[in-house]
């Protein structure tokens, strides 16, 4: 009896292994949701994108998309899926495109400022909400990190019907110090070394990204030269004003263990500069990274550096990867706005 009760407990264990793996997987699936191909002018460039919307909802939310830094598709390589799903399981539909001169855009992602990804920003709204199959009051913005200097700008030519901003930064400078201190940090730098190098890069990008210098090879820091231009075109950038102008509702909300950004202070920031506490926000998740996932198993500054088996793993969690009720709670404020 006792070996035939730890083979039902031993095949309890393998068949709900099973359908954990086929959970996880199941939210890189889109195939159920209705989905079209929608193209859009900016700046003179026919970018392209995918509006989702959820099954069986007659006039749901729509969340427009928003990118980080770096040559995101649509999807950002899958990475978005089991977010988005999430969002479509609850009854809200998602509008997302891929940046100028990625998968099927034309242009060059490298080439703009962060007012002309606010333009971009704007228009893809806009597009949205003059659908005859989506009520115009129901549109907003979620966006992650680079967002936080695009979203708040954008408030100012249109009001969305939500903004919601994962891991935004307030000021790009501060921002790239930060980013420095927590990777030297980890390679086991000295305080005293960190804030050295810290100050040297300061000086150095003062010269470098100065108006008319023009860099050598060795200014590039292994850049290349599209690169450097866009970070020396965006490197003062600072959303302070933005911020404390932005009309519509709105959620900032950061990884207690972010490695990229400041969680606390500028969640402190946005507590004090957002202009009406009554519909806006800003919290700090524990335990969260800079995308709201599982600190434990997937706190790393850049995607390249996750070893194969956090990627492994991220496939099998699928939305669970994510800090426990994170994006279901994104999704209940959703809800909570457009009523």
């Amino acid at each position: 009896m006792r070996l035939r009760h730890w083979l039902i407990i031993g095949a309890l264990a393998v068949v709900a292994f099973f359908a954990a793996v086929l959970t996880g997987l199941d939210d890189f699936d889109l195939a159920e949701f209705e989905s079209r191909e929608i193209a859009f002018q900016s700046d003179g460039h026919t970018l392209r994108g995918t509006l989702l919307r959820p099954t069986g909802v007659a006039d749901p939310p729509i969340a427009v998309i928003v990118h980080g830094d770096g040559p995101q598709d649509r999807f950002s390589d899958g990475g978005y899926l089991p977010l988005f799903h999430v969002l479509l399981d609850a009854g809200i539909g998602v509008f997302t495109w891929d940046k100028p001169g990625i998968g099927e855009s034309e242009g060059n992602w490298l080439d703009q400022s962060m007012p002309d990804r606010s333009a971009e920003a704007i228009t893809a709204l806009q597009i949205i909400r003059d659908r005859d199959d989506v009520s115009s009051s129901r549109v907003g913005f979620l966006g992650f990190s680079q967002a936080g200097w695009v979203i708040p700008a954008a408030t100012h030519e249109v009001t969305p019907a939500f903004a919601v901003l994962i891991g935004p930064a307030v000021n790009w400078q501060e921002q790239g110090s930060y980013f420095t201190r927590k990777r030297l940090e980890a390679e086991g730098a000295t305080a005293d070394e960190i804030d050295a190098t810290i100050a040297a890069n300061t000086e150095r990008d003062a010269r470098i990204f100065a108006k008319d210098y023009v860099p050598g090879a060795e200014d590039l820091r292994g850049m290349t030269p599209d690169r450097f231009a866009f970070v020396a075109r965006n490197h003062q950038a600072d959303a302070t004003d933005d911020i404390a102008a932005m009309t519509g509702p709105v959620l900032a909300v950061w990884g207690a263990d972010d490695l990229n950004v400041d969680a606390q202070t500028d969640a402190a920031r946005y507590r004090t500069l957002l202009p009406d506490p009554n519909m806006q926000s800003s919290l700090v998740i524990p335990d969260a990274t800079h995308g709201l996932l599982r600190a434990r198993f997937f706190n790393y500054q850049l995607a390249d550096q996750w070893p194969a088996y956090s990627q492994a793993l991220f496939l099998v969690a699928g939305r669970r990867a994510f800090a426990p009720d994170a994006l279901d709670d994104i999704a209940k404020w959703i809800h909570v706005q457009v009523k």
